[in-house]
């Protein structure tokens, strides 16, 4: 029952890297969530997401992106828990196909470091979150970070699956973006 939800989303989110305006390359992009069920660790990934990206490392302050996530991309490695995991008890994907990130306000952190504020919806709900993230400058610029969610925060996994000591409330969402400037 690797179902977990995986989620997020989300990762949906945080920007890219030093030019103005940058256009996610997804075949070299990845939205990936890791948790524990019954303490055994778990991961999976998404396979369809977008972005909208305007980012300059020199104004943080002035950077504007919105992740979106196709929920029915969840990818366990195992169809029966794709399945599962996009049943309304976990992302619901039929009712909420989409989670987004928008981002609110991202601030420098030093070196290559930001910080990225928002709201991450998903099933209806939406609930701040913060990200931190790295970006590698060049031709491709590349946005590396992580943020851990609280499952039950959004319902993922709710009723009877709402026991975090079968199915850990904490979800680590980790995202890689490389970009095209």
């Amino acid at each position: 029952m690797k179902q977990l939800i995986a989620l997020i989303a989300m990762a949906l989110f945080t920007i890219s890297a030093n030019a103005n305006s940058l256009k996610l390359d997804p075949a070299k992009s990845s939205i990936g969530f890791s948790f524990s069920q019954f303490g055994v660790p778990m991961k999976g990934k998404f396979t369809k997401f977008d972005a909208t990206l305007f980012f300059d490392a020199k104004k943080p302050d002035a950077t504007k992106a919105e992740f979106g996530v196709d929920l029915g991309s969840v990818d366990l490695g195992d169809k029966a828990y794709n399945d599962e995991t996009k049943s309304a008890v976990w992302l619901n994907a039929g009712k909420f196909p989409r989670a987004t990130f928008v981002a609110d306000k991202v601030s420098a952190l030093g070196g290559n470091k930001f910080e990225a504020t928002g709201k991450l919806a998903i099933k209806g709900i939406t609930q701040p979150i913060k990200a931190q993230f790295s970006v590698t400058d060049g031709a491709t610029p590349i946005v590396e970070g992580a943020f851990t969610m609280k499952r039950l925060g959004w319902k993922i996994g709710d009723k009877e699956w709402s026991d975090t000591s079968v199915v850990a409330d904490d979800i680590k969402i980790t995202f890689k973006f490389t970009t095209i400037k």
